[in-house]
């Protein structure tokens, strides 16, 4: 069973903007915030599922094509991991505000992500890789519940993006 929930703040109102987080107030905020969250069962359908839903979520929203994209590959890495390498149910939180969108995948293990070297001929170890190219930074939180990236929206290209 899935459950989406999405939040999208009303207009600010001088320095307040009066918008509400899902499950939480804030008292200054970007003037465009949004916030989607999905809960699945750990299981690989939904990696597709998740990845399509962020599709439609992030044009919804109007992100431009290669960071929309970018964020795909990072949520379908995310939450791949957290179905195979985690525990109950994984939760997916994206928020975007004026320049980043913060992806967060959150599962009940306790055991941190990490990358891993990739064999030549192995089928994993390079999920983490991808993300760390695709993103501005990732890491770790919660106790090792949560994995997150921040891809940038507007003018900051990931490491992988950048041409010199």
């Amino acid at each position: 069973m899935t459950t989406h929930r999405t939040a999208t703040p009303p207009r600010p109102r001088g320095d307040d903007c009066g918008a509400h987080v899902v499950g939480a107030a804030t008292a200054r905020c970007p003037l465009a915030t949004h916030v989607f969250e999905m809960a699945m069962e750990p299981v690989d359908v939904y990696v597709a599922q998740a990845r399509r839903t962020t599709a439609t979520v992030l044009k919804h929203w109007s992100l431009p094509e290669t960071p929309a994209e970018d964020a795909q590959l990072v949520v379908s890495e995310l939450v791949s991991n957290a179905i195979i390498h985690g525990s109950g149910d994984v939760r997916l939180r994206l928020r975007h505000d004026d320049h980043e969108l913060r992806i967060r995948v959150t599962d009940d293990s306790t055991a941190p992500a990490r990358r891993r070297l990739a064999s030549a001929d192995g089928l994993g170890g390079r999920g983490l890789h991808l993300v760390a190219c695709l993103s501005l930074r990732w890491g770790v939180a919660d106790g090792g519940r949560t994995t997150y990236a921040v891809v940038p929206t507007l003018t900051e290209a990931p490491p992988c993006r950048r041409t010199t």
